[in-house]
């Protein structure tokens, strides 16, 4: 294991010298972004200083390079110690791990037309059910006359796992508990996966726009507990550029875990959008999200990336039906603020809670202020009502605030 890890570093080390080397024959340009963001809640909470270098490069025909690094040392704060969180006393802050990652950094090649990027790049599919963050591998896109074709392929296993959230299997999630040292440097990476994609975008006339996609996904980490997935997702968008527009999509996926056993699960949005009349730049919208659980043993929808859908509710879309209604005002050109109140419900039973689909409701206001171009300020803050359902319903609220500065140099 050792020595793989020394070449690869001696080959970023020779190929980071030869791009050096080339600088100063093209134009380039670099910059740096410190971030500081505090999390509070009722029994813990982080602070995490991030510093992000970046150096973007062109040579004017038609290929460029984009590069950047995170350097964060998160603190995180605990009133009781969860599970994989090494206990280092009676509650309290603990001991600060530098964390380093590569983020988007990739080479791009563009010609008539096509874009050929090969790195680490953003992706997130049609509906933003299945797959989104930073991926490793190749993309290449075309503008042809009858719409947009995307081919990619990518590879999750350098990834850094608390920025890939890769939690499908519960050997995934055992992984993702670990916390990890540099004396235990394994523990650093997501789950082992290739990721395969091809998407079609057309506009149908003015008033509609057409988003076609299939993916496949391969498990490659080795656990006892495989799972292989595909995804079909249609995504329709009507009068995008209006001032009301509709959107509506549908996701299937078909599974194969490590014994044979196939099954299928689904995933649905439904999206209406609209501007506010008066004389404030501001819009109002009604979201609907839904994937499938696990009815009769089945299969639950399991996308790959497992964000959060809510700002306190932790819950991923895996048999989730989330409805919210957001508002977003601009009152000053420097000045945003955004207010939602999402609603969580379970699509499947539990044996023992018969009758409690209801997670409860969840309640979100942020400000941002952004004075100058390379100085942002936010705040944002919340709660999680688990009385307003009947799973958790004697349970007492759990609120959240952010506050986060960001400067660019």
């Amino acid at each position: 294991m050792g020595r793989p890890l020394v070449w690869q570093s001696r080959l970023w080390f020779l190929g980071g010298a030869l791009f050096l080397l080339t600088l100063p024959l093209f134009p380039y340009d670099f910059g740096l972004l410190a971030d500081q963001t505090l999390e509070l809640e009722a029994s813990r909470g982080v602070y995490k200083p991030v510093l992000t270098p970046w150096v973007s490069w062109n040579n004017g025909r038609g290929l460029s390079f984009y590069g950047s690094s995170a350097f964060s040392l998160p603190r995180y704060f605990y009133n009781d110690y969860p599970y994989g969180i090494q206990k280092t006393g009676d509650g309290g802050w603990t001991k600060p791990v530098l964390v380093m990652e590569l983020s988007r950094t990739a080479g791009y090649w563009r010609a008539a037309g096509s874009l050929l990027a090969a790195g680490r790049m953003p992706y997130e599919d049609a509906l933003g059910f299945a797959a989104s963050g930073l991926f490793d591998g190749l993309c290449f896109d075309a503008d042809l006359a009858r719409g947009g074709l995307r081919l990619g392929l990518w590879y999750t296993g350098l990834l850094y796992k608390d920025s890939a959230k890769i939690l499908m299997t519960p050997g995934d999630t055992e992984d993702y508990a670990k916390p990890w040292h540099w004396d235990n440097f394994s523990a650093y990476f997501a789950s082992r996966r290739i990721l395969s994609a091809l998407r079609w975008d057309a506009a149908l006339g003015e008033s509609y726009r057409l988003s076609v996609e299939a993916l496949a996904q391969f498990d490659l980490s080795g656990h006892d507990t495989l799972l292989h997935s595909q995804y079909g997702e249609i995504l329709v968008e009507i009068f995008p550029e209006k001032p009301a527009g509709l959107t509506a999509g549908l996701a299937c996926e078909l599974m194969e875990d490590q014994d044979g056993k196939a099954g299928g699960a689904f995933g649905a949005l439904a999206r209406l959008q609209t501007e506010v009349p008066g004389g404030y730049k501001d819009g109002a919208a009604l979201t609907v999200k839904y994937g499938s659980g696990p009815w009769n043993d089945a299969f639950a929808f399991t996308p790959l990336s497992s964000p959060a859908q809510g700002e306190v509710f932790p819950g991923s879309l895996s048999g989730l039906l989330v409805i919210a209604a957001d508002y977003g005002i601009q009152p000053r050109p420097a000045i945003l603020a955004e207010c939602v109140f999402r609603y969580f419900l379970r699509d499947h039973g539990v044996s023992g809670e018969e009758g409690k689909y209801l997670y409860g409701g969840e309640l979100w206001a942020s400000l941002a202020w952004q004075p100058l171009e390379d100085l942002r300020l936010s705040l944002g803050g919340g709660a999680f009502f688990p009385g307003l359902g009947n799973i958790y319903g004697d349970s007492k609220p759990q609120g959240k605030l952010t506050i986060g500065l960001s400067l660019s140099f």
